[in-house]
């Protein structure tokens, strides 16, 4: 790496962390040892592994949402340890994007929901837009690349969000209505039920309609989700279907000029871009032996949409511009985990294969573009001895592009590895060191504008290595580590020359700390730290800084329960200094740093829960995108009272 920490940074990273690491334990010392037990579906995409893993990966749950107070899932992202996130429509959720490690683009974090992808075939942010948080029982984030589980796209990190299941025996629910500022209406209902003969049910819907703070900003949007399911003996099979009808009026960009006069404004007031989203979802689960289990979902995403724009770029010129087309992306992902014993316990092995079929097109037919991956991996996590745990992995995976409209085509291949090893030192400590390898593949849409003389643009390849430490008790834990990632052939889009290419190699290495205390049953706090070094390592801006990214990002949160029935929480985010979107000569003046605060108060009496959110409490200016061109500014103080009834 080219540049180097100076001694003032050094200095801050030493003394803030310390103190943060020492505020964290200190008081928990001589608290009761518990060794915490974890099932993460991310480390190995089975709950039946238990083993720790080399790899850092934090747990969302049910309750610390709903302590947040957060409607959407961008509300929840936005306040994580390494993750930094762009919206650019003002909705917080059809065209957010999520980036991890320092990488831009849509396409450098993979999001899940159940193991099914939501990333697209084109330069459209992940689907989150169909993201219920009501459907929500918690959210896994794997920091680092995840290259030989999960393959094409987890670059960055994966974000694998896990929806509620009904339990046998057992019937619950909820309704709730929600209203808040800029005319903002949100109605959910969900119900699940179980029966002793192993069949259940979960039915939720959401309708959310609001004016949304830019001017042209209007959202309205309807989501219905319905999940069968049948457990036996040997196993499951369950069945899924959901539609999303999401319609929403694009105010676009303004000059950031524009945005300190009025950021309210608009000069696209006839924009819109409306989505229409069917899924279907088949899986099983059975158990072939005693130690060994066959998982298969295979999912099925079809996208409609219809956009249309006052002033679209075009060759010869701005015009109006209609914009009708369909997305299709299949997903299927059959696979073994199972449980070899060994001297020291036993091996979790998962052997699996994904398969991920896309499909975009455009009613003018100047986009008709397919793509077909193929990836066969396997993954061991070994005993070495009772403490140390060794995991490697391989990945093989192929892609096949076509461009139907051009009458062009092309395939490519490559190897992905992991190796790591984790030590758990006692109860309550535990090591771990890993080398990973990450790619993505050019999409359809990436493909299909690409700069002249290119037909298809390179792998998008990536090394990484990290190391870190964790630890849990009863009433606290922390978790910290370090990481250094090469970067080759980074795929990204260049908005001057309507194109997107492969850059030079860069480099990214950091820190991330995360903690939590339960001072008292009264009082709990929340903190993490991230330290990002994102640097151009080739080119003729070598050493230069990578833009857009924040060295550094601080979330802490403070919850207050005074009494059973009521609950206060504070959460700050921070958010450091950074270069302009597409300043890669550093040469322009730098976005400013941002502070925000949200608050949230819930009351309970009986099964009926009341709770009012303050976003933005300072009421602070500033863009969820900016560039020397222009900005998508974001929403000043906002408001929002919420009512539910649990049963």
């Amino acid at each position: 790496m080219s540049s180097k920490l100076t001694t003032q940074s050094r200095g801050f990273l030493l003394s803030g962390l310390s103190a943060a690491i020492i505020s964290i334990i200190a008081p928990v010392t001589f608290a009761a040892q518990k060794k915490l037990e974890t099932v993460y579906v991310s480390a190995t995409r089975s709950e039946t592994a238990q083993m720790p893993v080399a790899t850092q990966i934090k747990v969302i749950t049910e309750e610390d949402i709903r302590i947040s107070g957060a409607k959407l899932l961008s509300e929840v992202l936005r306040t994580q340890a390494g993750i930094q996130l762009t919206d650019s429509d003002g909705s917080g959720a059809r065209n957010v994007t999520a980036s991890m490690r320092g990488l831009s683009g849509a396409n450098n974090v993979l999001v899940l929901v159940d193991g099914r992808k939501l990333n697209n075939p084109s330069l459209a942010a992940p689907a989150l837009n169909t993201v219920s948080l009501k459907d929500v029982e918690r959210i896994e984030i794997v920091q680092g690349s995840a290259g030989v589980l999960y393959g094409d796209q987890a670059v960055g990190g994966v974000i694998n969000i896990i929806t509620r299941r009904a339990s046998a025996g057992e019937t619950n629910g909820s309704v709730s209505a929600t209203s808040g500022t800029d005319n903002l209406e949100d109605y959910t209902a969900s119900v699940r039920q179980g029966f002793a003969n192993g069949l259940s049910y979960s039915v939720s819907a959401q309708k959310r309609n609001a004016d949304n703070y830019r001017d042209n900003n209007q959202s309205a949007y309807e989501n219905l989700l319905g999940n069968l399911r049948y457990d036996f003996e040997k196993g499951f099979v369950f069945v899924e279907g959901q539609t999303v009808d999401d319609d929403l009026r694009l105010p676009g960009s303004i000059s950031n000029a524009q945005a300190s006069l009025d950021p309210r404004v608009t000069y696209s007031p006839n924009n819109y871009g409306n989505q229409n989203t069917d899924l279907k979802r088949v899986g099983t689960g059975v158990d072939i032996t005693g130690s060994w289990q066959f998982l298969a979902e295979y999912a099925d995403r079809d996208e409609d949409s219809i956009a249309f724009y006052d002033d679209y770029y075009q060759p010869d010129g701005y015009f109006p511009w209609l914009s009708e087309s369909n997305m299709r992306v299949k997903n299927i992902t059959p696979r073994v985990v199972g449980n070899i014993k060994a001297a020291n316990g036993f091996a979790i092995v998962t052997l699996g294969y994904d398969g991920v079929e896309a499909d975009y097109t455009t009613k003018d037919g100047y986009t008709n573009i397919a793509q077909d991956i193929d990836g066969f991996y396997g993954q061991v996590v070994y005993p070495l001895t009772s403490k140390l745990n060794l995991s490697v992995g391989a990945r093989h995976s192929s892609v096949e592009d076509e461009d139907i409209a051009k009458k062009k085509t092309h395939d490519d291949d490559l190897n992905a590895g992991e190796l790591g090893l984790n030590y758990q030192i006692d109860e309550q400590w535990r090591v771990f060191a890993r080398y990973a390898d990450g790619f993505r593949f050019a999409n359809a849409d990436e493909n299909g504008a690409v700069l002249p003389g290119v037909e298809f643009l390179e792998v998008q390849t990536s090394q990484s290595y990290e190391a870190g430490a964790e630890w849990a008790d009863e009433k606290a834990s922390i978790t910290y580590s370090v990481y250094h990632m090469t970067l080759n052939d980074e795929i990204t889009f260049d908005s001057i020359a309507y194109a997107n290419f492969n850059l030079p190699d860069s480099e990214r290495q950091g820190f991330i700390f995360e903690g939590q205390l339960q001072l008292s049953n009264e009082i709990g706090l929340r903190a993490n730290y991230t330290y990002t070094d994102a640097e151009l390592s080739e080119g003729v801006n070598k050493g230069n800084s990578v833009p857009y990214v924040s060295e550094n990002t601080v979330n802490f949160a403070i919850n207050f329960a005074p009494v059973d029935s009521l609950i206060v929480n504070l959460e700050s985010i921070y958010l450091g200094s950074r270069y302009l979107n597409g300043d890669d000569a550093n040469a322009m003046n730098k976005v400013s740093s941002l502070q925000l605060f949200n608050l949230n108060v819930i009351w309970e009496y009986k099964q009926v829960e009341l709770a009012g959110r303050i976003d933005n409490l300072t009421n602070e200016r500033y863009a969820g995108w900016q560039s020397s061109r222009g900005q998508y500014p974001q929403p000043e103080r906002a408001y929002e009272v919420n009512v539910t009834y649990n049963f």
